[in-house]
């Protein structure tokens, strides 16, 4: 398979671990502040992780060589780095090697992805089409809650977009992107006064304010790329509720609790009256729950997160990015597909830091034998590798010895960083006591390099 599609491919499959880590992420910001405004930015940053994983994976994949082998060498240059890069190779190697069809499976969860995200698309495409008719049918609210509304408006430093009433809808709702409308229901409008009817419309201009309404759309085609990642539907739906929670807090911002009750007692009031899922899909209120949650949030606002919580998080966010990118390079470098027919010996040592990856297409080995499938190799022997050699990895002295056409290399010469094709073959001493291991590398030029 081309190395670009099968970096796609893989990405699919990583989006699961990645969920995991942005799972981990969202809760650890749970469990260490009730702040909203912290924990929505930790579970945007969460939904994020696998898309960016998919993205780096494939961009590394559609550089040169001699553009990324650098990169991969800073991924490497902590034993955490290369044991993560030695375990996710073992892993994707042993999930893969069971399929004969390789390409085959592969090519399937493109193509699902690519269907999933086509579909995506036009619900998408019909569901705003659908909800510009009714914002076309909708009629304007009375010249006081519109003016109310403004002054909201210019509270939240935000826009100031129309409000319609509506007869279909059955909540309220920012409609559209371009140019934003927010739409209440004829229901509520004739049921709740004003002062009551200005916190919900506050509400959708905290969602404004933050560009919900093009993050939600943005989720949305997300939500239809990985419909094969169940884990990524569950991030979607908390960073929804927790954006929930965030733009009630902005709307109530310096609200006293008769203000806040009543707005419960509102969103409990809509929550249950409201009758058309269909619609959820194309504007920012959709999934409003867990809403104990929520209402608790409501009637009992927490307090800003404190300094060191928000250093906290942001270390959290770090090391989840830091490991996702990290995952990214690393897998997107292993460019051999599991299963080809491809040489290759890692020698590794966690107490000094030596890695040493050396790959080709064939190998000749003296005193060498296959047990369970692995090629065993007897220390002291020596193991010469030819066709598209290639030299990866952390040479450290004195446990790996390099050598260039069997005498001493002119100083700073590192065969790590060779161009490609210019390797003719490489001559391995591998020495073991089980504590330390020693590497002699013979490396042999083309003629003329």
């Amino acid at each position: 398979m081309n190395a670009l599609f099968a970096s796609a491919a893989l990405g699919l499959v990583a989006a699961w671990p990645a969920s995991g880590l942005g799972w981990l992420l969202g809760k650890a910001a749970d469990r260490l502040t009730g702040d909203p405004a912290q924990r929505a930015r930790a579970w945007n940053r969460a939904v994020a992780l696998p898309p960016a994983m998919l993205a780096a994976m494939v961009a590394v994949s559609a550089l040169p060589e001699e553009t990324t082998a650098p990169v991969y060498q800073v991924v490497l240059t902590t034993q955490a780095a290369a044991r993560a890069t030695a375990a996710a190779k073992e892993v994707s190697t042993l999930a893969f090697s069971r399929f004969d069809g390789l390409e085959l499976v592969g090519a399937a969860l493109i193509l699902g992805a690519l269907g999933g995200l086509a579909v995506a698309t036009v619900r998408q495409v019909l569901g705003r089409a659908r909800l510009k008719r009714i914002v076309a049918e909708a009629r304007p609210v009375s010249p006081e809650l519109a003016q109310a509304v403004r002054a909201a408006a210019r509270r939240l430093d935000t826009g100031r977009p129309e409000v319609k009433v509506s007869d279909t809808i059955d909540q309220p709702l920012l409609a559209g992107l371009a140019t934003p409308v927010i739409l209440l229901p004829r229901a509520l409008v004739e049921r709740l006064p004003l002062e009551r009817l200005v916190p919900v419309c506050a509400h959708e201009l905290a969602h404004l304010k933050r560009g919900d309404n093009w993050r939600l759309l943005a989720e949305h085609l997300l939500g239809g790329l990985f419909w094969m990642v169940p884990p990524y539907a569950l991030l979607r739906a908390r960073a929804a509720a927790t954006r929930e929670e965030l733009a009630d807090a902005l709307a109530l911002e310096d609200a006293g609790p008769a203000v806040r009750r009543n707005y419960a007692e509102t969103l409990i009031d809509v929550l249950r009256t409201r009758a058309a899922p269909a619609l959820h899909p194309a504007f920012t209120g959709k999934g409003r729950r867990p809403t104990l949650m929520r209402l608790k949030a409501i009637t009992d606002p927490r307090d800003p997160a404190t300094r060191g919580r928000r250093a906290l998080l942001t270390l959290a966010s770090l090391l989840a990015i830091g490991l996702t990118a990290a995952g990214s390079i690393a897998l997107a470098q292993q460019d051999e597909t599991p299963g080809r027919s491809r040489s290759r010996t890692v020698i590794t040592d966690t107490r000094t830091g030596q890695y040493v990856d050396i790959r080709s297409k064939y190998i000749r080995v003296s005193n060498a034998e296959f047990i369970d499938g692995k090629l065993q190799i007897e220390n002291g022997k020596t193991s010469t590798y030819f066709g598209d050699v290639q030299i990866r990895g952390r040479l450290r002295a004195p446990q790996t010895i390099v050598l260039l056409n069997g005498a001493a290399p002119p100083a700073g010469f590192d065969p790590t960083t060779l161009p490609k094709g210019a390797i003719d073959s490489v001559e391995v001493v591998h020495q073991g006591d089980g504590q330390q291991s020693r590497v002699s590398l013979n490396v042999i030029m083309k003629p003329g390099l």
